[in-house]
């Protein structure tokens, strides 16, 4: 059963969601930003999109959203605007989410007594709002749809470094003219590697942004995955991936080529 936000700053009981369980069928712009203080809504939001394979930028001050804007460019946005949840400078911290990108999608989250011209104001064509109860299954639906109003993202992502290069339009990856064939999570770990290489990354963090929370706590998944990945992309090759004891994982290229770029892919 989905978790759900209250609707004011004492966190009043919310009705439980019915509705069945949310998963392939969506298709949500990656990276999402949300803007707001915690919440038990925002939180159950980043673990269900990341779930999906869906990059989460989570910002709790304007700073930590300028931030996020310059190094990811996201153009799908979460913005709280419950009195209990919003950050300072929120309106103007929401236009320059809009002006960083040529077309931007807001969900926005009111409490349940915003006044109508509040919301006339701040809701654009594009976006989509929703007030008092929080419920994560229905913000997931709402992400989906707006996503469809968005330009299609035609050429994905693509990430090198040194002779490996991941595609995400494609899904596909090649290393040194070899094409490896992955499953889905040891995709999305490896990108979660590539997207962040030469920085160590600890397993906890690895858990959640690759699994979904039911697996929290198991740090084994997190080595038996690394060592699939690794058995795959470093056959007869040499080593990209490095454990750093008491730390966690990070890749690294194999030559002495300094060369990480992240550029996008060219359309096929």
């Amino acid at each position: 059963m989905e978790r759900v936000d209250g609707a004011g700053p004492e966190g009043e009981p919310a009705a439980p969601s019915s509705s069945p369980a949310l998963g392939a069928d969506l298709l949500i712009s990656s990276p999402v930003l949300i803007l707001g203080g915690p919440s038990p809504a925002a939180s159950e939001l980043s673990q269900r999109l990341r779930g999906l394979d869906v990059k989460v930028l989570q910002a709790s001050s304007a700073e930590a959203a300028r931030q996020s804007l310059r190094a990811d460019a996201p153009d799908v946005f979460v913005v709280d605007l419950r009195m209990s949840r919003r950050v300072a400078e929120v309106d103007r911290v929401v236009e320059e989410l809009r002006a960083s990108v040529d077309q931007a999608a807001v969900l926005l989250w009111f409490d349940a007594e915003v006044e109508l011209g509040e919301v006339l104001a701040a809701v654009q064509p594009l976006d989509d709002h929703m007030t008092g109860v929080i419920g994560v299954e229905e913000s997931l639906r709402r992400l989906h749809l707006m996503t469809a109003r968005l330009p299609a993202r035609a050429e994905g992502e693509r990430l090198v470094v040194g002779d490996l290069e991941l595609n995400t339009a494609a899904r596909t990856v090649r290393r040194a003219d070899r094409d490896i064939d992955l499953s889905d999570t040891e995709f999305r770990l490896l990108r979660l590697l590539m997207r962040h290489a030469r920085t160590v990354l600890p397993k906890a963090e690895i858990l959640q942004q690759v699994w979904e929370y039911e697996f929290a706590g198991q740090a084994n998944i997190v080595e038996l995955y690394i060592s699939y990945v690794r058995k795959k992309i470093e056959a007869d090759m040499p080593r990209m991936i490095h454990t750093v004891r008491g730390a966690g994982y990070v890749l690294r290229p194999a030559d002495r080529d300094p060369s990480v770029t992240q550029e996008p892919a060219q359309s096929r």
